[in-house]
């Protein structure tokens, strides 16, 4: 059965950044929260952070904390976007990528002293992908072997994931898998210490406390303030780093135009005036979109120039400066800034009406085209979009009907067959094209809920998965993007950005496409 994407409604929406690291740690008998010089603690403004677990975290404010706490297997460098050393020291792959080792730094340890191990490693990747975890990347793992039984309780564990020795991760893959440390880069999937993980209260626990395994640990709780300390021998110029949570992110910049904060992120009618105010270097891409896909199989949409022509005939730069406020980017495609190359344009994805008319007369040979149901989840700003879609249609001869869904139906209708074009989102869960096309458009995704299928394409993803070469493999993926665009799956629609601002006193923030940062790299003062 196939599971419901991510909605991306907001800027709250599930977010899996993978975030540099910055060097290595030296390793230290224990972790013992050091004193901290209030001067030189950076204060960050955040909303709804429930739990510290990261197997758990859903926004972006979550995973920017997670990030801090616990350490994953890998990094990614935020630059060149190919992953780099954090808990694991290297790692090498077998000639046909399925065979993986990452053998761990030495000297690793948790927040309590005890070393990380391998075994430490097998178990929080285990954890994610347990049967009934909820955490949001235990699909992200659906290669490795052993776990589509353990999925279906009938392995006790995931059997492509060992521990041949102390310090060395084995992971062994169904399929080839290049992709595999970019991937193990997100913060959500940042190692555990079971007896944390496990802890039930009264006393620590993950959610609250947790055993950490990052840069920074949990200091004593102040009210509505969350105070990460360095662990011991951190290399970081920060004393501390105060979480001051709020219940909704207005307060937060309020509390930022007051001078009490140095990073929060900005409120959407605010985005403008904090710009100008605050500058623009906190305002990145971030690796979330909002598009509608045509239902594959439904017989209406069979021929690919009545596709193209709705395609053409919507005005996706009016919908994002009318109903946006500009605060979202017109997209022409489904792989989006910071994930490589953007070499590819969508021509036939430009807004075009007199193209549209003709392709609708050239099809129906000058009869009405059928009307086109637009299914959508029933939320203000949803309803404004599919409205402005139906008006755009409206004008190249084409009638859309509107069938908005309350929100809490709508996962479920969109993984059935009745769908005709229906709003969709994505979230990319690492910084790669690997994370976008293959689960949107592959024929066997459980992601692939416009039914979009093409041998070429399945082809071409396992080439590319299969591919050593960074640069081979881009070249492979604008090919596979190419081709899937040429047929028209969906209409894209917008990317998401992230708003943010810096307060001039808080120095080397430097934010990814995740909108997040790491902390070791930044002074205050």
């Amino acid at each position: 059965m196939r599971r419901a994407l991510w909605g991306v409604l907001a800027l709250g929406a599930l977010l899996l950044p993978p975030l540099p690291l910055g060097g290595e740690r030296e390793a230290a008998q224990s972790r013992r929260p050091q004193q901290v010089d209030p001067g030189k603690v950076l204060r960050i403004g955040v909303t709804r952070v429930p739990t510290l677990d990261p197997a758990q975290a859903r926004s972006v404010d979550q995973a920017l904390v997670a990030d801090q706490l616990f350490d994953s297997v890998t990094a990614v460098d935020s630059t060149t976007l190919q992953p780099v050393p954090s808990l694991a020291e290297r790692w090498t792959a077998s000639a046909d990528q399925r065979q993986w080792d990452f053998v761990l730094r030495p000297g690793a340890v948790f927040s309590n002293g005890r070393p990380i191990t391998a075994e430490d490693v097998r178990y929080t990747l285990e954890r994610v992908a347990r049967p009934g975890s909820g955490s949001p990347v235990a699909e992200v793992l659906q290669l490795v072997s052993g776990y589509d039984p353990f999925r279906k309780n009938a392995a006790p564990g995931l059997a492509g994931i060992t521990a041949p020795a102390p310090n060395v991760v084995h992971i062994s893959l169904d399929q080839p898998w290049a992709l595999l440390p970019t991937a193990l880069s997100s913060p959500l999937f940042g190692v555990v210490a079971k007896e944390s993980a496990e802890a039930e209260g009264p006393g620590p626990t993950i959610t609250d406390e947790p055993v950490s395994s990052g840069p920074f640990q949990v200091g004593r709780q102040r009210g509505q303030t969350l105070p990460l300390v360095p662990a011991r021998n951190t290399s970081t110029k920060l004393a501390g780093i105060d979480v001051v949570r709020f219940d909704e992110i207005g307060l937060a910049y309020q509390a930022f135009e007051n001078g009490d904060l140095d990073f929060v992120r900005v409120p959407a009618d605010d985005i403008t005036e904090a710009g100008r105010r605050y500058g623009r270097q906190g305002f990145r891409p971030y690796l979330a979109e909002l598009f509608y896909g045509f239902n594959m199989k439904n017989p209406k949409f069979a021929d690919g120039r009545f596709r193209e022509a709705i395609v053409r005939g919507i005005n996706r730069r009016a919908i994002v400066t009318a109903i946006y406020q500009g605060t979202v980017r017109p997209t022409d495609s489904t792989v989006l800034d910071g994930v490589g190359s953007k070499e590819y344009v969508c021509e036939r994805c430009a807004h075009d009406p007199a193209r549209s008319r003709a392709l609708v007369q050239e099809v129906f040979k000058g009869g009405p085209p059928p009307p086109v149901a637009l299914d959508y989840d029933d939320d203000a700003t949803q309803d404004a979009i599919a409205k402005a879609i139906q008006a755009s249609l409206a004008e190249v001869g084409i009638k859309v009907d509107l069938r908005p869904k309350a929100p809490r139906d709508y996962d479920g209708f969109a993984v059935s067959n009745e769908p005709e074009l229906f709003r969709l989102g994505w979230i990319a869960n690492y910084p790669s094209p690997d994370a976008i096309l293959p689960p949107l458009f592959g024929t066997d995704s459980l992601d692939n809920l416009t039914n979009f299928s093409n041998p070429a394409v399945d082809a071409m993803i396992r080439a590319a998965r299969a591919e050593g070469d960074p640069g081979r493999r881009a070249q492979l993926y604008q090919d596979i993007e190419r081709t899937v665009m040429e047929q028209l799956p969906v209409v894209p629609i917008a990317q998401f950005n992230v708003h943010s601002v810096i307060s001039k006193r808080a120095k080397g923030v430097k934010l990814n496409s995740y909108g997040g940062f790491d902390a070791t790299q930044v002074r205050v003062g």
